[in-house]
Formats: structure tokens, sequence, C-alpha cells
């Protein structure tokens, strides 16, 4: 891994797929605004992996002079690397809680939560206020079906208990 070639060609990519994923996040964001949702762009997956592709890619560019740097300034080159790496250990960790949190709120409500954490919203579902009051009414129907479904299951499980 101390081969300048494969540090320049992994800094390039890792330079090339930040500024793609930074500029991606910031274009989610805008169309959520346009929606009328607010998404900080610390929620924005793809605003938090392109901050952890260019902090990484500075790691390699580091890694890549660190024999041109003087003995002198090589101390500070040091701890200045181990603080950026630091950084990138706690984004990498944003990135993941971040991921798996998009993928709880989208499992438990995939309408209204997930546009608002960064994530993709399903498009082609009607909204509760697009619907039309006759399939507004089938929904309620099948929705208090289904929980007195559930209900008499529950009943009929603790009574074999």
């Amino acid at each position: 891994m101390n081969d300048p070639r494969t540090l320049t060609l992994f800094t390039v990519v890792f330079i090339l797929l930040g500024i793609f994923n930074v500029f991606s996040g910031l274009r989610r964001m805008r169309e959520a605004r346009a929606r009328g949702q607010q998404i900080v762009w610390y929620r924005q997956i793809n605003i938090l992996t392109g901050l952890e592709f260019i902090v990484l890619s500075l790691l390699f560019l580091m890694s890549l002079n660190s024999s041109a740097f003087p003995s002198s300034v090589r101390p500070i080159v040091g701890v200045f690397y181990l603080v950026v790496l630091l950084l990138a250990a706690v984004l990498a960790g944003l990135v993941i809680r971040q991921a798996i949190t998009n993928t709880r709120t989208l499992r438990k409500n995939p309408l209204s939560q997930a546009p608002r954490n960064g994530t993709t919203s399903a498009v082609n579902t009607p909204r509760e206020k697009e619907r039309t009051p006759g399939l507004r009414a089938a929904n309620i129907q099948h929705r208090r079906e289904h929980r007195q479904k559930a209900a008499a299951r529950r009943r009929r499980t603790a009574g074999r208990d």
C-alpha cells in the first residue's frame, strides 16, 4: 500500500466519490425542501458519506507525502494525521448509525418518516390526502379488520398458554 501510484489512484477516486456524494446529498436536501420537508445535513447519509470519502482522501494524501516532510515538522504532521484519522472514524460511525436509523424508521413508517431522514421515499404510493374518500374509507375499514383479527389472534394465543 506504499506504492505512490496506488495511493494516488485511491486519492483521486475517493475525492471524486466524495464530491459526487456531497452534491447528491445537497440535491436531495433541495428536493426535500421543495416538498416542504426539512432535512438537516448531518441526517443526510449522502453528505456524511461524501465527507467521509474526502477525509479518507486527505489521509491518503498525507500518507503519500509522509516522506516529503522535513524531520522537524513530522511530529506535528503525525499528530494531525491521528486527528484526521480519528475524524474519519467518527464520520464512519455516524454513517453507520444514520444508515441503521434510516432503515429502522423506513421499516416502521415507510411513507412519512423516510424523506425526513434522508432516504428515498416510496414515490408511486398515494398519500392519505391524495386518496379519494372511497379509497380512504376502504383503507380505514381494512386496517380496522386487520387490528380486530390481530387482537383475536392474540386472545387465542393467550388462552392456549
